[in-house]
């Protein structure tokens, strides 16, 4: 169990990919939808949860891990800032580079208003209010809820651990899981779903939570292991049931029922969460298979960054004549793979060599100390 945590797993790469390839399904699917003008267009967008749920449960593993680690060896203030910069240096530079091209080349208005700039470099756009511009770098609303997460539940659940041992973690890891859902309940049922509760940070802050009571119980619950197939099979039993309800019953992307506005994100994170104990027993025994499923798994997080602006522009030309619609598709596919593939060479991995070096020095110099 313990290896689990360390080795990388093929089954969470696979995990990682499956999420990304729903979210660019829904997204280039409806607007292919729209543009032929198919019937229910709008169904198509059901994948962006679907994957967002993935996303989010497999950041609350991994972190998990990480904090269950901490917890262990002690925590201390080192410790907690140590997490803190690898969390932050993982997301954010990726993501201010891609701000600072959004600005320069497509700035959300003209003259670009200091204060929208401000919301999206510090990431609260939408905090506990919809999008400040609900049109423009549509997916950081997700980044928003990792950050804020990494933030609040890092510093909470190390300082309770600090002080009360792993109970302490267990306590905030259930306000982190309960809070949000309360508040959710409490929204009107007349705001609109997809802007008033889907994108508030505050009210989704359960959605990495559920991803780490999933390591929590991988790392504490032994018997799941000897059930692992079953837990799956009942994941991909609640997945299927969400998947059909949303499409043979709502109909639509708009959820208005109290209850479904409340819990359907939870019914997601449960699908996605017993999935997991199974997808980490996947193997293969090809070197190759592994490194080709590592390399897409790591470019995932820049496709999906990128991938709704290159999306958007390509079907502006296609508005002004100059592209035809399904090459223009291709063209906005082609270019965020040619970004991710850049992002990861020349950012993500070089600060991830760098970040791995820092720590091995900080551990040589604290053994010397000792």
């Amino acid at each position: 169990m313990a290896d689990r945590r360390i080795q990388r797993s093929l089954g969470l790469d696979v995990l990682r990919v499956a999420a990304t390839a729903c979210v660019l399904v829904s997204h280039f699917g409806a607007f292919a939808a729209g543009h032929w003008q198919l019937p229910h267009a709008d169904l198509m967008f059901i994948g962006g949860p679907f994957g967002l749920a993935g996303f989010f449960v497999l950041s609350g593993y991994l972190i998990g891990g990480l904090l269950l680690r901490i917890v262990e060896a002690g925590p201390d203030f080192r410790a907690w800032r140590g997490f803190t910069l690898r969390r932050l240096l993982r997301v954010l530079p990726t993501y201010l580079l891609w701000l600072v091209v959004l600005v320069l080349l497509d700035p959300p208005t003209r003259p670009i208003h200091a204060g929208v700039f401000l919301h999206y470099a510090t990431l609260t756009q939408n905090f506990a209010w919809p999008m400040v511009v609900n049109d423009w770098f549509g997916v950081s609303w997700s980044l928003t809820i990792e950050v804020w997460f990494y933030l609040a539940f890092g510093a909470l659940s190390l300082a309770a651990a600090a002080r009360w041992g792993m109970r302490g973690l267990w306590v905030v890891l259930l306000g982190f899981l309960l809070l949000p859902l309360m508040a959710r309940a409490c929204m009107p049922t007349g705001l609109p779903w997809d802007a008033w509760v889907r994108k508030v940070a505050l009210l989704r802050l359960d959605a990495i939570a559920s991803g780490v009571a999933v390591a929590v119980a991988v790392h504490r619950i032994r018997w799941l292991d000897r059930h692992r197939f079953v837990l799956g099979l009942a994941g991909a039993v609640v997945l299927t049931g969400v998947l059909l309800w949303w499409t043979l019953v709502v109909r639509g992307f708009e959820l208005h029922s109290w209850f479904a506005r409340t819990f359907v994100f939870d019914a997601l994170q449960l699908g996605v969460a017993l999935l997991v104990p199974a997808l980490l027993q996947l193997r293969s025994a090809s070197a190759r298979v592994r490194a080709f499923w590592a390399w897409l798994s790591d470019a995932t997080y820049a496709i999906y960054l990128v991938h709704l602006s290159l999306l958007l522009w390509a079907l502006r030309l296609v508005q002004r004549g100059i592209v035809p619609f399904l090459p223009a598709l291709a063209l906005a596919l082609v270019a965020t793979l040619l970004w991710a593939a850049f992002s990861l060479h020349a950012i993500e991995r070089p600060i991830r060599r760098w970040r791995l070096r820092l720590a091995a020095t900080q551990r040589s110099i604290a053994g010397a100390g000792a």
